[in-house]
């Protein structure tokens, strides 16, 4: 479904909706070998997810640049044995099976005569799954297994007091995903596809911030929620990319593809979402910190929202019961993408803040400080603003306003040291009557329709641009609404 925003007043109303060796003694007295039958591992689930409701957001983007590859996020946390399995995997391509080089792989398991061979064989499994989980979240292209069995070779020898079972030959047998893929060649035809339209999608923007946001509106355009359809490659960004149907796999999933090729840092996240089974991503910003990312939930019906767009952990999102991210009932990351596994990926820490200042937030309070921007937000339930940002002052620091109103105000805050001059705003007031009504609400419609204009810079503006994106439009409209009503509030 392709989705559109329009700036004119009839549609602004509806816009509102991822071994230590053992030591071998030299007198080693038994050795046998032995053969294993394929052992099956379940499938990863797929997920279960909520239609919401969520309110639209964008934030302000950083001027500095760090860069970090994480094509290989997850290959770095692996064991040797498991990066060297890794990397067999993903250079194999996809075929059913792949007898491995145990070249510099030594999995053992020490127990006694009928247990240290089954241990061997855990040890294997472990490793595999944890191969093939990080390949998976590093290399979205690598999206046909369903789940594998194993076949290996080995050799029993008793040391002291225990037996050891080393693995000394090891094959890997992939189980294809049948619902969703007819064999391996199909498999190698849509990846194939997927690499070719990958290069027709257009990236726009210069700062990672606003390249980030295409990629979530382009997606958020041109998927359509659904986890119904059968034989549609659902859960894999060829369902995405390709045939525009999909769940969060294949948001998540086609997103860290779009970052890849533009060198921005993205993972993929496997956990649960609201109770169920979900993906989503995280991305690094150039202050270093780590946000969260769902395009999935952003993409309601016939809009786009930004409210899980670069959060933090104290992000309030809202229609989820004022829940924090941080909440058992919202995203809660597991790393596991087997069950039996046992270690997990691990995941960045996500910065407490969302990403920008001033962004549109719950529980939050009514005054706040803007110092990227030199503007002083004021709540519109402060009626006497000057004598709350007066007295509510830091320790350590003073303040002298001048002017009247909130769009003549200004603001000097030193420190001792310097001072800098703070703009005073009233969000929602874009009229300077200051108060904030429905007869700004008339304003920015007749901004967005071009029969107004707010100058750059001023006050008005920064009372008009709600979610300071650094325009007044269809979205700025929409949180004035729930912002009057007393849905919505700022951080």
């Amino acid at each position: 479904m392709k989705k559109s925003v329009y700036k004119v007043l009839s549609v602004i109303t509806a816009l509102c909706v991822l071994l230590a060796i053992c030591p071998v003694s030299a007198y080693a007295s038994t050795e046998d070998l032995y053969q294993s039958e394929e052992v099956s591992v379940i499938q990863f689930s797929p997920d279960t997810e909520l239609e919401v409701e969520t309110s639209a957001t964008t934030n302000r983007f950083y001027s500095s640049a760090v860069q970090l590859d994480t094509t290989k996020y997850f290959y770095n946390q692996l064991t040797s044995n498991q990066k060297k399995i890794y990397e067999q995997l993903w250079a194999s391509g996809p075929v059913q099976s792949i007898e491995l080089d145990m070249t510099g792989i030594v999995i053992t398991g020490t127990g006694t005569s009928s247990t240290s061979k089954n241990n061997a064989q855990n040890a294997a499994m472990n490793d595999i799954m944890m191969a093939i989980t990080a390949l998976n979240e590093d290399n979205p292209l690598f999206f046909w297994v369903s789940g594998f069995g194993i076949s290996y070779g080995g050799s029993k020898k008793y040391s002291g007091s225990s037996y050891i079972f080393t693995i000394t030959a090891l094959t890997v047998n992939i189980n294809l995903d049948t619902d969703h893929f007819t064999d391996f060649n199909d498999v190698k035809a849509k990846q194939t596809a997927i690499i070719e339209k990958l290069e027709t999608i257009k990236v726009n923007g210069i700062s990672r911030h606003e390249k980030l946001k295409s990629i979530h509106d382009y997606l958020d355009n041109n998927i359509v929620y659904d986890s119904t359809v059968a034989e549609s490659n659902i859960f894999d960004s060829y369902g995405a990319l390709i045939n525009g149907v999909c769940v969060c796999e294949g948001y998540a999933e086609a997103f860290k593809l779009l970052c890849d090729r533009e060198g921005l840092p993205c993972i993929t996240v496997i956990g649960t979402g609201n109770g169920g089974a979900h993906k989503w991503n995280m991305v690094q910003m150039e202050d270093n910190e780590w946000y969260l990312l769902d395009a999935t939930w952003d993409d309601q019906s016939s809009n786009i929202y930004y409210s899980y767009f670069l959060i933090g952990s104290g992000t309030k999102a809202p229609f989820f019961s004022n829940n924090t991210v941080a909440d058992s009932t919202i995203h809660i990351p597991t790393g596991k993408m087997f069950s039996g596994v046992s270690t997990a990926l691990s995941y960045p820490t996500l910065s407490t803040d969302t990403y920008g200042v001033g962004v549109l937030r719950y529980g939050a309070k009514d005054v706040h400080f803007d110092t990227n921007r030199g503007v002083i937000m004021v709540g519109k339930d402060v009626t006497n603003y000057y004598n709350y940002i007066t007295n509510n002052s830091t320790s350590g620091f003073t303040r002298t306003r001048s002017g009247t109103g909130t769009t003549t105000s200004t603001l000097a805050v030193s420190d001792g040291v310097a001072s800098k001059t703070y703009l005073v705003a009233m969000r929602g007031d874009v009229n300077a009557s200051n108060k904030t009504d429905a007869n700004d609400y008339t304003v920015m419609t007749q901004v967005c329709n071009t029969t107004h204009k707010v100058d750059d810079g001023t006050a008005k503006f920064y009372a008009g641009d709600m979610n300071q994106d650094g325009a007044i439009d269809g979205f700025d409209a929409i949180a004035h609404e729930l912002y009057t009503n007393g849905t919505l509030t700022f951080n």
